[in-house]
């Protein structure tokens, strides 16, 4: 074999040991990683979304409606301490009087009530609460008085085992306005003043 021959086989060689060292070994079974020499968790399982917060969770919550900028009736939530219905709907309704509080001033939130208004439970039988508005101020007139109004039944009928409300001043049944400004006697329910939880034509000032 000639020198020329001899270095091309020798070359042939090398190549082959090299091509061997860099290949994928097929034969044997996978050695298992220790998920410690995983880098950044990815031998966690993916995590599954988390549900979205229940809306009906938010709806069982006691609240007060306050008045939005666009004219619309918003409810706020409370919490309550535990107590007889009576007691709760009158602590509910005490919140309300007193009006917005500091963050729902910030958010621009208001009341049609008046600041000397004063809301107190006279009876409640058969799911009905009679409520009694007092205080020294004239009552709100014509679209205010019908959102206050709606304020006090909305919020009132929020408490679980209230649905529907009377309005008396001292102690005299009074006539309520609906949204369309009808007067009426009858039991006040939430679903009379639906129209008013979206905002109205004009924002109010």
């Amino acid at each position: 074999m000639s020198p020329r021959d001899r270095a091309g086989r020798a070359a042939a060689l090398l190549m082959l040991a090299v091509t061997a060292a860099c290949g994928v070994p097929t034969g044997g079974d996978p050695d298992p990683i220790a998920a410690s020499d995983v880098p950044y968790g990815l031998a966690e399982a993916t995590p599954s979304t988390s549900a979205a917060p229940s809306a009906s969770a938010e709806l069982d919550q006691p609240r007060v409606y306050l008045l939005a900028e666009d004219g619309a009736l918003v409810p706020q939530g409370r919490s309550l301490t535990d107590g007889q219905l009576a007691d709760r709907l009158d602590e509910l309704l005490d919140d309300l009087a007193a009006g917005p509080t500091a963050d729902e001033l910030t958010d621009r939130l208001s009341t049609a009530l008046r600041p000397e208004t004063s809301l107190t439970v006279q009876e409640l039988s058969d799911r009905t609460a009679t409520i009694d508005l007092g205080g020294t101020a004239d009552a709100p007139s014509g679209q205010e008085s019908r959102r206050a109004v709606a304020q006090i039944v909305l919020t009132a009928t929020s408490l679980p085992g209230v649905d529907a409300v009377l309005l008396t001043r001292a102690g005299q049944q009074v006539d309520a306005p609906l949204p369309s400004g009808q007067l009426t006697a009858r039991p006040l329910a939430a679903d009379d003043y639906s129209s008013l939880l979206t905002p109205s034509a004009s924002p109010t000032s």
